[in-house]
């Protein structure tokens, strides 16, 4: 029998009620979401200020290049750091933390600050070919089926660690001891682990968190540096990764960042702080105070065109450097640096701005009528980069893979939870599992790639295996059908043979340079990674992923079946969709011999008052994800300036 009210007033009152606290809590999340939101997009303060002619003085485009004697009544600092990236943050903080010192840091981009994706972990896909992205592209490769490949780089304060997949990874003791055996002295690994540390917070999970470190581990990671770092979210499908690796004999290890080298199958630790948010070394070494500190200034938006040099003594020294907004502004900018220029632009900017200044290969800069400064023909050779094959990929339940992060729709309630308090799939970015291989270990490897064994060492790799939980291909911009979950294993050649080149389109640094990995150009690059894609394979049809395996996907970038592709299919596929894991390295290289470009001390050979500082030093490619020892340099290099190294 139904009832019925017996009034109007019983009929609203409920009503009325339950109106009442749905609107509060409407209000409420609503309130906190824009709390949260504001506090991400406007911290306390922004580095880098618009107004440049605050920081340095103006000078009227002319075709006449500016001299040593045009800057005589310039701004002046001590130091100049071109590029705000990675490195340059780090160099920032570390010099003005003397307040003897002045430091102007120029930046092309502007504020990671002002960009949510960035802070926002599971975003970062969609800061590729964005404005904060340098949006690079190489030549044709003719051993990538003739495709022109995208290399994604940050454009921002922050750099590269404003837009990467944040994964942390210190690098193996041998990579390090093979750079001091090739006569960088100083830069083996019982040298460069204190500044791996220095930078270090090392966040220590929960009780009850399986990735919780021994007390073992935990004393090799630094606890009190400025940059967080700890694991973040993980799916379901990845958490058995390394017991899948375990299952076709690639070891399970506790932590890939100690002494005890690279190898095994773990958890990704991230630098992804303790609110969810991405700890780019921006929001690690630039806070608030950082920036308002009274000898840091930090020009935002501005070019460096050139690097100016005073030619009057024994050897050239750099004194200073112009900068633009763009090509056609009618105003540049001139800064003078009384000690030393430090040039943090990376792997491709670096190279680029010491050629259009007059260092590089003489017959490359006549070519583009750059008066030559200093010949040095290693500027912008030497260029190496992890390719990566993303392609084995299965299907698995809906309710346990992160796919749907790659829906904007579905996303919404991890957004919303994010805002709100920080927690969530959004404070992940998917690749969370992952295993490092020394390929001459395996007795299941061809018995060429055993033979040819180019890791640095026992302790390092040349392959890794990343386990993720969803499909990823074409730089995230494919989205396999959301009818399904996905779970996907990808390989990477960590020690290529293959050494490409970067080199002047024009003499504008608002034109790109042509940049040349010389993708897969090896017989062993191409066998490196057809042996990873078979472990893949191995890994994704083991015990462990047995419950969640539930058959292959197959669409426009995955059309083998892996279960019956043969050798001649898998490198074909791997040609055809192979891309850049956006780490190069290598364009100014450290060593003594006729390709290198700087000293054990970082100083640009043959050229006085003139420094490089950033992943372009590395004289072999380190094993690794490169943004750690990216920030140990620039730890390193704050002591080699200050006389303390």
């Amino acid at each position: 029998m139904a009832i019925y009210p017996t009034s109007r007033r019983e009929l609203r009152a409920p009503h009325l009620i339950g109106a009442a606290f749905l609107g509060y809590g409407v209000y409420w999340t609503l309130k906190a979401l824009l709390r949260r939101l504001a506090k991400s997009i406007y911290p306390q303060a922004l580095p880098g200020e618009k107004n440049t002619a605050l920081l340095a003085s103006a000078r009227l485009n002319s075709s006449t290049s500016p001299t040593a004697v045009s800057l005589e009544e310039v701004v002046e600092y001590d130091y100049i750091i071109v590029g705000t990236g990675t490195a340059g943050c780090v160099l920032a903080n570390r010099l003005t933390e003397e307040s003897n010192i002045t430091v102007l840091a120029i930046e092309a981009g502007e504020s990671d600050a002002k960009q949510i994706m960035s802070r926002i972990p599971a975003g970062l896909t969609k800061l590729w070919r964005s404005p904060v992205d340098w949006s690079f592209t190489t030549t044709a490769q003719p051993e990538c089926d003739g495709r022109k490949l995208e290399w994604p780089r940050g454009k921002m304060i922050g750099g590269c660690s404003s837009i990467n997949a944040m994964m942390y990874n210190k690098g193996a003791p041998d990579d390090y001891d093979e750079w001091e055996r090739l006569g960088n002295k100083g830069w083996g690994y019982k040298d460069v682990a204190p500044y791996l540390k220095k930078a270090e917070n090392f966040r220590q999970p929960k009780d009850g968190d399986e990735r919780k470190l021994s007390a073992e581990d935990l004393a090799q990671h630094g606890r009190d540096g400025p940059w967080e770092i700890s694991y973040s979210s993980q799916g379901e499908v990845t958490k058995a990764f390394p017991d899948a690796c375990a299952a076709v004999g690639i070891p399970k290890t506790s932590d890939i960042n100690t002494d005890r080298g690279i190898l095994g199958a773990t958890a990704v630790q991230t630098f992804i702080d303790s609110s969810g948010q991405r700890a780019s070394t921006a929001r690690a070494y630039l806070t608030a105070d950082v920036v308002l500190r009274p000898n840091l200034k930090i020009a935002s938006g501005q070019h460096v065109t050139r690097i100016i040099f005073d030619n009057g003594g024994s050897q050239p020294r750099a004194v200073g450097v112009e900068m633009a907004a763009s090509a056609t502004s009618p105003v540049r900018y001139l800064a003078k640096a009384r000690k030393e220029v430090l040039l943090c632009a990376g792997s491709i900017g670096t190279p680029q701005l010491l050629k259009l200044s007059g260092i590089g290969p003489a017959e490359e800069l006549k070519e583009h009528e750059i008066p030559v400064v200093k010949e040095l023909s290693g500027v912008g050779e030497n260029l190496m980069d992890h390719m990566a094959f993303h392609g084995v990929t299965f299907k698995t339940d809906k309710d346990i893979s992160l796919h749907y992060l790659q829906d904007p729709i579905a996303t919404l309630p991890s957004l919303f939870q994010w805002l709100r308090d920080g927690t969530g799939f959004m404070t992940g970015q998917a690749s969370d599992s992952f295993a490092f291989v020394r390929t001459a270990d395996r007795e299941d490897a061809p018995a060429k790639l055993r033979a040819n064994d180019r890791a640095s060492g026992p302790t390092s790799a040349d392959l890794e295996l990343i386990g993720m939980g969803l499909c990823f291909a074409d730089h995230g911009k494919f989205v396999a059908p959301q009818t399904s979950g996905y779970a996907q294993i990808s390989s990477v050649c960590l020690r290529p043979e293959s050494k490409g080149t970067v080199k002047l389109s024009s003499n504008s640094i608002f034109d790109a340079p042509v940049i040349d990995p010389n993708a897969l150009s090896t017989e062993y690059d191409i066998d490196l990674l057809l042996y990873g894609v078979k472990l893949c394979i191995k890994i994704a049809t083991s015990e462990p992923y047995k419950q969640y395996f539930k058959g292959w996907y197959r669409g426009p970038f995955h059309p083998l079946d892996w279960a019956t592709a043969t050798d001649e299919e898998i490198k074909a596929e791997i040609r055809k969709s192979c891309e850049t894991l956006y780490h190069p390295m290598g364009t100014a290289k450290m060593g003594n011999g006729p390709d290198a470009v700087v000293d054990d001390q970082l100083r640009v050979h043959g050229v006085a008052g003139l420094r490089v500082v950033d992943a372009s030093i590395f004289p072999t490619a380190l094993a690794c994800h490169p943004c750690a020892p990216v920030v140990m340099v620039a730890e390193k290099a704050a002591d080699l300036i200050k006389g303390k190294a």
